[in-house]
């Protein structure tokens, strides 16, 4: 941004930030003045004037009444004003820091892409450059222009455009390995792991030595209940010596002790084992062992389907589903 943007935007941010304060500067109103002082006052010279002419105890009172009258005009009396007003510092501070403030929401938020928010934002000069690379690839067309333009959103973690990106390589080029690759890590988060399985099986095809690729589609195959199947992709990711085999290991070992367990308790175990406990004894999730619920599959059909209080749904096939709904039966 130039330096008379900069300027400029100095100008609003300090012309909003005095405007905020003025009501704080400003002499507050003051309130409308009570009518009865000034009625007790007129009261009080009468009754002087009164005074004046009479003796005795028709005197005496008066001059009672007259007294009464004047310590009642001193209730009236204003108090004196306690309010201190920040010095001339603080307001040059506050304004300030709202320059400041402004200046950080220009940088790292402002201008944004069509359908960003201010939390989902990304540094403006990667959006302009996100914004160039869209227009270079809806020109040119072609497969590496948008596997430029992907690239870069994935880079800077902007993984909706990256996926619009990569699947439009995908539709010019199907056999891209990265585009493959990233679009199955893509569908993995998303939760749609079958889908996953079958791009990030392509992409270890077109390009083995790739190891997220194994990462993933080993990951994938867990979440399908395929043991065997993630042991092999697994295996495959550790004989690339491309990560930390102390965390690969433990999944490795899990999946090999499910591997030749019924197709209900692996997905169970993929499933519902972190929230209901290995064997349903119940965790955060309520205990299932012995629970008449578990009895009547369509109301447990519902509940995982579409998900119930804190518990969301899970997306099972109708063959994982079924299998699931029976090994419950028989916790």
């Amino acid at each position: 941004m130039t330096v008379g943007a900069w300027i400029l935007l100095a100008i609003l941010v300090l012309a909003g930030g005095v405007y905020m304060l003025a009501p704080v500067r400003g002499r507050s109103e003051p309130f409308p003045e009570d009518p009865r002082p000034e009625e007790l006052r007129e009261e009080l010279n009468l009754l002087k004037n009164e005074a004046r002419e009479l003796v005795g105890a028709e005197r005496r009172r008066l001059l009672a009444r007259i007294a009464h009258l004047e310590r009642t005009l001193q209730e009236f009396a204003p108090a004196p004003s306690t309010t201190r007003r920040p010095a001339a510092w603080v307001y040059g501070l506050a304004v300030l820091g709202v320059v400041v403030v402004g200046a950080v929401l220009w940088r790292y938020t402002l201008p944004r892409l069509p359908g960003e928010t201010v939390t989902t934002a990304i540094r403006v000069e990667d959006a302009l450059r996100l914004q160039e690379l869209r227009q270079e690839a809806e020109s040119a067309n072609t497969a590496q222009s948008w596997l430029r333009y992907a690239d870069f959103a994935w880079e800077v973690g902007d993984f909706t455009r990256a996926a619009e990106g990569y699947a439009a390589v995908l539709r010019l080029n199907p056999r891209e390995p990265r585009a493959l690759e990233r679009m199955g890590k893509l569908l993995f988060i998303s939760g749609r792991f079958d889908l996953a399985a079958n791009v990030l099986v392509l992409a270890t095809q077109l390009d083995p030595n790739e190891p997220e690729g194994w990462l993933f589609l080993g990951s994938a195959y867990y979440q399908l209940a395929q043991m065997k199947e993630a042991v092999q992709a697994w295996e495959r990711y550790l004989a690339l010596d491309a990560g930390d085999a102390n965390q690969v290991a433990p999944l490795i070992e899990k999946a090999r002790s499910l591997a030749d367990a019924p197709l209900g308790q692996r997905v169970y175990a993929v499933s519902c084992a972190a929230c209901h406990g290995a064997d349903g004894q119940g965790g955060t999730g309520p205990r299932l062992k012995g629970n008449p619920v578990v009895e009547v599959s369509d109301a447990v059909r519902g509940i995982i389907t579409q998900g119930m209080g804190a518990m969301p749904a899970i997306p099972l096939d109708e063959e994982r589903l079924e299998a699931l709904l029976e090994y419950l039966k028989n916790l």
